[in-house]
């Protein structure tokens, strides 16, 4: 579970590998605090899951699942709507009143928006579709842990220590993550426009220079530390895209979709005419990512 701005870890759950994702969701919710509000996965959709969110005294906001179909009880504004979902697995009769909100976002297709969040004056739909439209970053997170960091290998032997493991590298995100926030403070940036891969190599080269230092000389270390975080921002490519498949983001990646010239064909001569000796074979694709 990350915080959506800072990209900070605020808590984690690990169990064995045949465990359900949604057993370790019921773990975390335990983790969180009344009043918070959490941006949930459309794989997570569970009515058992509300009631323990609500129980929790937390919000929440997540995809409506394609073949649900709520029952309207009234509009409050356009493509805004109070809904009331029922229990379909066990108790028919249970229901929840909650707020649908349809959100339209160019290059993208149309999204349902379930949330607990019922006043729309206080909580409008344009500011719960930006807010939901964030936590698509976590994709982000998880590659800045697993590739950036290389935590894809583990050392450990035992699941005591890989518990350990696991901890060390969640309190070095922590800690690069809670640098580049300061760094985007100063410079009055967004953290997501600052690099976390140059930020983590700054701070290799500062802990380098931290070992056996002077209080003195560590505060002027750490500010210089903030201040290499500043210079390195992410540059953004507007209009990039990769498919979700592997077959296919590898060989996009490799420029394997573009037209080559195919094997040269051995000449067939014909009643009238000679056909030329070579023929060029393209096959070209065209990919989408919705």
């Amino acid at each position: 579970m990350f915080a959506v701005l800072p990209r900070i870890p605020l808590a984690w759950v690990v169990a064995k590998a045949n465990t359900s994702e949604h057993t370790l969701l019921k773990r975390l919710i335990r983790k969180l605090s009344p009043g918070d509000l959490l941006l949930i996965d459309n794989g997570f959709y569970a009515f058992k899951l509300f009631v323990l969110l609500l129980q929790a005294r937390c919000s929440f906001i997540i995809p409506l699942a394609k073949n649900t179909k709520p029952r309207v009880i009234r509009r409050l504004s356009p493509h805004d709507y109070l809904v009331e979902i029922s229990d379909s697995d066990r108790h028919r009769d249970a229901t929840l009143v909650l707020r649908l909100v349809y959100v339209y976002r160019r290059g993208f297709r149309r999204r349902r928006l379930l949330t607990n969040l019922l006043d729309p004056d206080k909580y409008s739909a344009g500011d719960l579709a930006r807010l939901y439209h964030l936590r698509w970053d976590i994709e982000t997170f998880h590659r800045d842990f697993k590739e950036t960091m290389q935590a894809r290998t583990w050392h450990c032997q035992t699941p005591d220590t890989f518990q350990k493991e696991l901890t060390m590298h969640m309190i070095a995100v922590t800690l690069i993550r809670r640098t580049m926030l300061e760094a985007a403070r100063q410079r009055r940036l967004p953290p997501a426009q600052l690099s976390f891969a140059r930020a983590l190599t700054e701070a290799r080269v500062f802990l380098r220079l931290i070992v056996g230092t002077a209080d003195q000389i560590a505060r002027t270390l750490c500010r210089q530390f903030v201040q290499a975080c500043r210079r390195h921002r992410v540059s953004l490519k507007p209009g990039r895209s990769f498919p979700r498949d592997p077959q296919q983001y590898r060989a996009k990646a490799r420029g394997l979709q573009k037209k080559r010239r195919g094997r040269p064909c051995t000449p067939v001569p014909c009643l009238h005419e000679t056909l030329p000796e070579t023929l060029t074979y393209a096959n070209g694709e065209c990919y989408a990512l919705c």
